[in-house]
């Protein structure tokens, strides 16, 4: 007898597990799941039904499905700064700092690399966008453009020294997210990078800089300090210090002046200051000075007094004058001794030259010379500086002095072409020319002043009036002795005499002028007269009555005419008869040097004659003397 089973029990099964198992089910992950857990339950009841009421060989085989939705990226790199920022390098503000990481997504989505301040809160991921960390984008340092799953991701952000940036630590967790259309994920795993790319980045914020002045004006060869009220915030890298920079032009690159600098501090931690010695030469004139401060990171401050123009006045100086390089010269090219040449009246140009130094310069800011004027005053040495310098010391003699029109009418000062190359250049030479009147005194051998030398003192005066002292040049130079002399009387006329006859007292005269500066005595000399003298080849011959033979019937012989330096009687011993010109004679006259140029000092020689008694013929006898000046005994003077 075969055993029946009711059918109805397994057909309800089927079409039970037919509804768990249908692939447009609505039914979502979470109660499939369930529906699947419980289907396992419903299977062991159903094989142990079967087991009692089914026989094994009526079985099928039921085919399963799920869709699994999508899941986040995974870390295949993770996140690290590309470049350090720590204590010990900080990122300065206004930098970018960057994260790379590398993540990998199973549905091959492209993902984003997110860089948040917190990890307390995950970050949430949008569909088709880009995610945001918890807590929004006040949250958020940087993130990623969207990156191909695999591939490197870069987030990058630009610092600054204020919000959000105003720490110096600052914590950052980095998260993946990808954007899938239908259910975007993040993973839940952050990182926070590795040794020291790690978390937290470091911001070095700029130094604080409130103020700066200098001790100006300053001179040449003179220092100027300029101080600055600046320091430095910053506490996590334990050294934080700051440097001024004090530049020619408002060019600064946080660790140098492109332009030149006036002067660099060392780093200190508050107060920086800096001190330069002002070159000589540098001329007179406000120069710029510009002030930046930056820290021990080469990160300048960013306050309005950062670049302030802390410019600073060179103050103008005197020129100077070196003695040793003063000369008193004959003739620029020479340093032989003055030598005077017209009777009478000036000689020159003489000339003096020296050496101009000026610390600002010979090159004046406005282009023009520094030196403005130069002078100088001339005089013998036993006068001394002091002795010639005012306009009532001038003396034509032995004082030659600018004070006063009579020399300064005459001088002539002017700066040497070429002898000065520019502003870095502080010398110029310059020459003065000069006159020196006929009666200086010399003060060669034999003469009174020979102890002495002439000599110059030299003064300069600048664009700004700044005047050098008067300077003696260290070396004078000689005047040398001028004999130079006149007589204005052109013939000595000794009247009508008769054979035996003669002039008594002596009384025709011609005079002799001291017209250098020198005293003077005569030396004298004559020739026969006779009533043919021109025939015969004079005047220019003395001798020229002599050619035809002495005649003792027309022709007076030289010693018959006699000179004295007075009127004295013919027979007197002081009364010189003539000699030849072999044979002069020298008489004493003792004209004085000549002191005052409109008053020319002078003396007269006296002559006389004695008419032979043999002359027969009667008529004009001429001839000829010579009068020749010499130098007396300076005793005479």
């Amino acid at each position: 007898m075969s055993k029946r089973f009711s059918d109805s029990k397994p057909r309800a099964f089927f079409d039970f597990l037919s509804s768990l198992t249908d692939s447009h089910s609505s039914i979502g992950k979470i109660t499939i799941y369930a529906a699947l857990g419980g289907a396992a339950i419903l299977s062991a009841g159903f094989m142990l039904f079967f087991e009692v009421r089914v026989p094994h060989a009526q079985a099928d085989d039921v085919a399963t499905s799920v869709n699994v939705l999508n899941t986040p990226p995974t870390w295949t790199v993770d996140a690290q700064e590309s470049t350090e920022s720590s204590t010990s390098t900080p990122t300065n503000a206004g930098s970018v700092i960057t994260w790379t990481g590398t993540g990998t997504d199973s549905s091959n989505d492209n993902y984003f690399l997110l860089i948040c301040k917190s990890s307390t809160t995950q970050p949430t991921a949008f569909s088709n966008a880009p995610p945001e960390c918890g807590g929004g984008v006040s949250n958020r340092w940087a993130r990623s453009a969207t990156t191909s799953s695999a591939s490197q991701a870069t987030a990058a952000t630009t610092t600054k020294e204020t919000f959000p940036f105003q720490q110096e630590n600052n914590p950052w967790t980095a998260w993946i997210c990808d954007a899938n259309a239908s259910l975007a994920r993040c993973n839940v795993t952050y990182t926070q990078g590795s040794g020291l790319t790690m978390s937290p980045f470091v911001v070095n914020h700029p130094p604080v800089f409130s103020l700066v002045s200098n001790n100006g004006p300053v001179i040449p060869g003179g220092s100027i300090t300029w101080t600055a009220s600046a320091y430095d915030n910053d506490v996590v890298d334990g050294g934080n210090t700051v440097r001024l920079f004090v530049c020619k032009t408002s060019s600064f690159n946080g660790v140098s002046c492109p332009g030149g600098a006036w002067a660099t501090s060392t780093l200190v931690s508050s107060g920086p200051a800096t001190t330069t010695v002002i070159q000589i030469p540098t001329q007179d004139a406000l120069y710029s000075a510009f002030a930046f401060v930056a820290d021990n990171r080469s990160l300048a401050a960013t306050s309005t007094t950062q670049g302030t123009n802390s410019s600073f006045t060179v103050s103008n100086v005197a020129p100077t004058i070196s003695a040793a390089l003063i000369s008193l010269e004959a003739a620029t090219t020479s340093v032989g001794n003055l030598v005077l040449t017209q009777p009478a009246s000036t000689s020159g140009p003489f000339f003096v030259k020296f050496t101009v130094t000026d610390n600002n310069s010979c090159l004046a800011a406005s282009g023009q010379r520094e030196i403005a004027t130069t002078t100088i005053n001339v005089y013998r040495s036993s006068i001394t500086q002091a002795g010639c310098n005012t306009s009532g010391q001038y003396n034509s003699n032995f004082c030659y002095t600018a004070s006063s029109t009579l020399f300064s009418d005459f001088l002539t000062c002017t700066q040497d072409g070429g002898s000065c190359s520019g502003s870095s250049d502080s010398t110029a030479t310059w020459t003065c020319s000069f006159p020196l009147w006929f009666n200086a005194d010399p003060t060669d051998v034999g003469t009174q002043f020979n102890a002495d030398t002439w000599k110059t003192s030299v003064y300069a005066y600048d664009d700004n009036y700044a005047t050098s002292t008067y300077t003696e040049g260290t070396t004078g130079n000689e005047l040398a002795s001028f004999l130079a002399f006149d007589v204005t009387q052109t013939s000595i006329g000794y009247g009508d005499l008769q054979p035996g006859q003669f002039n008594d007292p002596l009384s025709t005269s011609t005079n002799l002028l001291a017209q250098g500066n020198v005293g003077l005595d005569e030396s004298l000399y004559g020739g026969t007269m006779c009533n043919n003298f021109g025939a015969l080849g004079g005047p220019g011959n003395p001798d020229a009555c002599d050619t035809d033979g002495v005649s003792t019937s027309n022709d007076i012989p030289v010693n018959n005419q006699k000179f004295a330096s007075s009127s004295v009687v013919f027979a007197s011993a002081f009364a010189y008869n003539l000699t030849a010109s072999t044979s002069p004679i020298s008489l004493g006259v003792h004209v004085l040097k000549t002191t005052a140029t409109n008053t020319i000092q002078t003396k007269n020689t006296y002559w006389a004659i004695n008419i032979p008694s043999a002359i027969t013929t009667a008529g004009a006898y001429s001839g000829q003397n010579t009068i020749t000046a010499v130098k007396s005994s300076s005793a005479f003077w």
